[in-house]
């Protein structure tokens, strides 16, 4: 039976019981008012108090109707939406690492609308996961496609470069575009360890790491990428702290990161890093001064090839991806990682990752792994 079916005959019931009360009493009031008339006569009929016949009818009649159909009513419109509500709770739990599961179905157990609209939703989900693999799997593949000519044509120019006969122009070019290449190269690579991460294929070596002294390894770093811009490095606190992780991943997280406050940060600016325990984990935090995006940029600033506005892709090197490769091995890691700007204009990123006591795979690695 159809929703909106279910709904009328509902209704329709509960009026009918109301009009059924009303009827009921004004029987009661009719009928006890013709005894009073064949028994006393025309006289004390006409001397019968209507009003008070009326507030009968209305409070011992009408009252418990509308209550009846406010009660009704409401029960009426609570198991209508009860299915909508667990199906709005169902959808709102959809995302990339979830899209394999289906919505329960029958959702309300009658075949009508709603189940109908979870099968379409289950259609959809399937549409999309089929989407996002293909995406994945060309990615993947492309990229492997691509290393061997990239390759190839690196050891070409890099022997076009040393070659004794080539004249300087002939040397620039090839020095130009041995650049091109060899940032095509990066970004290549960058996409091929994001398609294995969404494929559940990151390869972690989980250890007991030692993150405070991969912080402090940061810290002498970045001087070094920040050098030419001023940018003072400083570290507030490093508090001892072992996680359970892949020290490999874990590098190229911070780096990534380091790399990403050096490019969007201002000559003559700062960074500023910290790392503390937390209950369960440990939370790593780096601060740097530079143009903080707009508040309605936040959520996108981990989408790949995020580059914020116009002129960070003329102004600053670099393809996008570093922030969206943090993403992933964070979850990766069990993880979390958030972005926010700070009252006094600076941007921070903070890192929270589960202690060395928590050996067991996270969840997100099994999501991950399932697409």
């Amino acid at each position: 039976m159809s929703l909106h079916r279910r709904i009328f005959l509902y209704y329709s019931a509960t009026l009918c019981l109301a009009l059924a009360i009303i009827g009921f009493w004004s029987w009661f009031e009719l009928n006890e008012h013709r005894d009073i008339f064949v028994q006393e006569g025309v006289q004390a009929a006409l001397e019968h108090d209507i009003l008070s016949e009326t507030i009968e009818v209305v409070l011992y009649g009408g009252v418990p109707a509308i209550l009846l159909g406010i009660v009704g009513g409401g029960i009426l419109i609570a198991r209508s939406l009860r299915p909508i509500a667990a199906l709005t709770d169902a959808l709102e739990k959809i995302d990339i690492s979830n899209l394999s599961d289906p919505v329960p179905v029958p959702v309300s157990g009658r075949g009508d609308e709603l189940d109908r609209m979870a099968v379409v939703f289950n259609q959809m989900k399937e549409r999309l996961s089929l989407s996002f693999i293909q995406t994945r799997e060309f990615t993947l593949n492309a990229s492997h496609a691509l290393k061997t000519p990239l390759t190839i044509m690196h050891a070409t120019l890099e022997r076009m470069i040393t070659r004794e006969e080539a004249t300087g122009a002939q040397r620039e070019s090839a020095i130009s575009m041995l650049e091109e290449v060899q940032r095509l190269s990066s970004i290549v690579g960058q996409l091929s360890f994001l398609s294995r991460a969404d494929a559940g294929q990151m390869p972690l070596n989980r250890e007991p790491v030692a993150l405070h002294e991969l912080t402090q390894d940061l810290a002498e770093e970045l001087p070094i990428l920040a050098s030419g811009m001023e940018i003072s490095v400083t570290m507030p606190h490093c508090e001892p702290a072992v996680v359970l992780a892949d020290r490999r991943s874990l590098r190229k997280l911070l780096l990534n990161l380091g790399d990403n406050a050096v490019k969007y940060n201002a000559a003559g600016g700062s960074i500023e890093l910290g790392l503390r325990r937390t209950q369960g984990g440990a939370e790593f935090v780096i601060t740097n001064t530079g143009k903080a995006l707009s508040a309605e940029l936040w959520p996108r600033v981990f989408d790949r090839f995020f580059r914020g506005d116009p002129a960070h892709h003329s102004a600053i090197e670099g393809s996008g991806l570093g922030l969206s490769i943090a993403r992933s091995i964070v979850a990766a890691h069990g993880g979390k990682i958030t972005y926010e700007v700070l009252p006094d204009g600076r941007t921070r990123v903070s890192v929270s990752l589960p202690s060395a006591s928590a050996p067991k795979e996270s969840d997100a690695s099994r999501k991950m792994g399932s697409l």
